[in-house]
């Protein structure tokens, strides 16, 4: 692969991961279902389908990417993401809200893991897998910032209304679609082409979980890093709900979102800075930041919660990014996009044991 194909596969991932996640509908998507009519009780079940499905597949869809395709996987990411939103605007019933949430779960299962993989195993192709690490950093950024748009556009799908927001994802969904299909697959997955399907999935899963046995590093560096990333979550998740409990007025609140984005950003600018730190002892300080962060939420201050929310994001993104460059550096090509999504298969487990938790502390 040629240095401009190169380049032009990772703008290629760069737009993807923009398109992804600008989605006012998927943002406000709380807001949107309250909207409609519909409990915080069925707020919270919407939830517990999205892990559910989430946790299910997870595995199983690294596996596919690692099997048949990462660039099949993104397709049908996008797919899934299409049909969520289909089925959020044209089908009435909250049975059909939790179909649509299901799809919107193996929208983001097919998504996790085959994007940093193709990245990765694109670069190494051409021996220059030492630049990952800017280009993971750069994906992150963009992540933060569209999400952020996305949040302050919030109320706009609220006025726009649920069909109308959701037609804007169909949409996003084909374009994001169409600039997949100029991707280029890895070698790694090309050379499989004349072994059998059975044996692909056989050598994949074996490999993957012979190699998670002889390596408990590399199973503690996703605990850990699963561990942060659930706080950050938590916290912002449920700042949505408590913050204007403490009398800001209704246009603040998208603001003050986006500010704590910011701290991911800013994470994520200065986390190569970080690599003079041995993981174990960045996961330490990560923790003590986002555990500090998570203090100022029972404050009642604003001011104190936004700056909590912040240093939050900024310790989860940093050591995100850190994991992932040195998780990718660890791992073997063949099982990559399987051994990546065991680390958001550990996210989901944590969530699905953390979120009734949390729901009852952020309570009090």
């Amino acid at each position: 692969m040629t240095v401009s194909k190169i380049k032009n596969q990772l703008k290629r991932l760069y737009l993807s991961n923009f398109i992804s996640n600008i989605s006012i509908a998927g943002a406000a998507w709380v807001l949107l279902l309250v909207n409609d009519g519909y409990s915080l009780i069925q707020v919270g079940l919407a939830e517990t389908v999205f892990h559910i499905v989430s946790l299910t597949f997870e595995i199983p869809s690294g596996v596919f990417a690692d099997t048949l395709g990462r660039k099949k996987c993104l397709l049908l990411s996008s797919f899934a993401a299409l049909i969520s939103a289909f089925v959020r605007g044209f089908l009435p019933g909250f049975g059909f809200v939790l179909v649509s949430i299901a799809f919107s779960a193996l929208s983001y299962n097919f998504a996790s893991g085959s994007d940093s993989a193709l990245a990765y195993d694109s670069l190494l192709e051409e021996k220059r897998q030492d630049e990952y690490d800017r280009y993971i950093s750069t994906q992150t950024i963009i992540y933060r910032v569209a999400g952020g748009i996305a949040t302050l556009a919030a109320g706009l799908a609220v006025t726009m209304g649920t069909r109308n927001a959701q037609i804007l994802s169909i949409g996003l969904a084909l374009i994001n679609m169409v600039v997949l299909s100029g991707l280029k697959e890895n070698l790694v997955i090309t050379r499989k082409k004349d072994v059998t399907l059975a044996k692909r999935f056989k050598d994949t899963y074996k490999g993957a979980f012979r190699f998670l046995k002889g390596n408990t590093r590399v199973a503690g560096l996703i605990f850990r890093n699963a561990l942060v990333g659930a706080v950050d979550v938590l916290l912002l998740f449920f700042l949505q709900a408590k913050l204007p409990m403490t009398g800001i007025p209704d246009w603040l609140l998208g603001p003050l979102l986006f500010f704590m984005s910011l701290g991911g950003i800013l994470g994520a600018k200065i986390s190569y800075k970080a690599a003079k730190y041995t993981l174990k002892k960045l996961f330490v300080i990560c923790l003590v930041i986002a555990l500090a962060g998570l203090v100022t939420e029972f404050t009642g201050i604003w001011q104190l919660m936004t700056i909590g929310g912040f240093l939050t994001s900024f310790a989860d993104d940093l050591l995100q990014i850190r994991s992932d460059v040195e998780l990718n550096s660890m791992v073997p090509p063949e099982q990559r996009a399987t051994l990546i999504s065991v680390n958001s298969f550990c996210f989901s487990v944590i969530m699905i044991v953390l979120s009734p938790l949390a729901g009852w502390v952020f309570s009090l």
